[in-house]
């Protein structure tokens, strides 16, 4: 029993632990910076942020009583105003960037810090000769009960074509979509509405490299993709218990901004777009890094990029002509610019009777 009571108590005393808990929030402050400037009327916007612990519920840790000043190497500078939402805004009246200049960032006052960026080349931007679309398919497995078939999941494919020749081969492009579909409602009265909705494709980066093509001319660049699911599906009570609708005419309208970049420039947004795609381990090799432009003097951790890109639009709009699997493209002058979800009662000046 004397020897009982002994082993029992050597395995109470090795079973003892010491509760710890890591100090996850102390760490080195790092800073953020996300600015650009270019050839078309401001203001341009910059954003300093500093990182915050992993506890730390805020959203983001804004720098708000920074001095920011954008440099020109023909020995102009330009100062930025903080505005309520913590960006430094240039004055658009005052300051148009121009190709073939090279611009940088410098910021004091950082929390005592200097940060400056690179000098950046703002580089000659060629037209966007055509948007247009492709159609594509996808075909799934699905079970009904017993039994397995093929659906397929048909769409848009938004690209581009741009003749480079002459200019930079490497381009950033933007997108925003706005999904139009005329929905009738049944009943004793029934009722039609149009409906517009954007699409949420501010995450996505979409670029470009000429060098990849024939002569340097960008030829159906794919942008981003678009399913008849999502072109069909409307959204439902837009009329007070009416819930039941059916869709008829669906297409959508784009708009494609093209940034001219640098070969570095490409390099970081191509960093950023391969980390953002890399979804099949935590750890896997990347082709290269994100590594931006900024540096402080005390040696202090930045982040970020200070572009400098000369811009290019196009607008058009497509639809899916589901029998024959063809998209059809419209030539407009109007983009239906909105961010949320509008409804109208009659066919507006740029509503579009889409082919279906």
């Amino acid at each position: 029993m004397r020897y009982l009571k002994i082993l029992i108590a050597v395995v109470l005393l090795a079973s003892c632990e010491e509760y710890f808990q890591p100090n996850v929030d102390v760490s080195e402050t790092a800073y953020v910076f996300d600015g650009m400037i270019t050839d078309q009327p401001g203001p341009y916007r910059v954003r300093i942020t500093r990182s915050t612990g992993y506890n730390n519920n805020s959203i983001e840790d804004v720098v708000t009583d920074a001095k920011v000043i954008i440099e020109c190497n023909d020995g102009k500078t330009y100062k930025m105003t903080i505005d309520n939402d913590g960006n430094y805004l240039s004055d658009s009246s005052m300051f148009v960037g121009e190709p073939g200049k090279t611009y940088r960032l410098y910021a004091t006052n950082v929390d005592g810090k200097t940060f400056t960026s690179s000098w950046e080349m703002l580089l000659p931007c060629p037209e966007i000769e055509q948007v247009s679309g492709l159609y594509y398919e996808t075909k799934k497995i699905v079970k009904n009960g017993t039994n397995y078939y093929d659906e397929i999941d048909m769409g848009i494919c938004a690209t581009n074509t741009t003749d480079a020749a002459g200019f930079t081969p490497y381009y950033r492009y933007e997108c925003k979509v706005v999904l139009q579909t005329r929905q009738h409602y049944p009943g004793s009265v029934p009722i039609e509405r149009y409906v517009y909705r954007p699409l949420d494709l501010k995450d996505n980066l979409f670029l470009a490299d000429a060098g990849n093509y024939g002569n340097n001319k960008i030829v159906a660049n794919q942008l981003y993709k678009t399913t008849d699911a999502a072109m069909k599906g409307g959204i439902g009570g837009l009329v007070l218990g009416m819930e039941e609708f059916e869709v008829y005419d669906r297409g959508e309208f784009i708009r494609v901004t093209q940034y001219s970049l640098t070969e570095k420039q490409y390099k970081f947004w191509k960093a950023v777009k391969d980390q953002q795609e890399n979804t099949k381990y935590f750890f896997g090799k990347l082709e290269n890094q994100p590594i931006g432009n900024m540096t402080c003097e005390s040696g202090d951790k930045a982040f970020g990029y200070f572009c400098a890109s000369a811009v290019k639009q196009n607008i058009c709009a497509l639809s899916l002509k589901e029998k024959q699997k063809v998209v059809v493209r419209y030539d407009i002058d109007y983009f239906p610019d909105t961010d949320t979800v509008a409804v109208y009662e009659q066919t507006q000046d740029f509503t579009i009777p889409f082919e279906n």
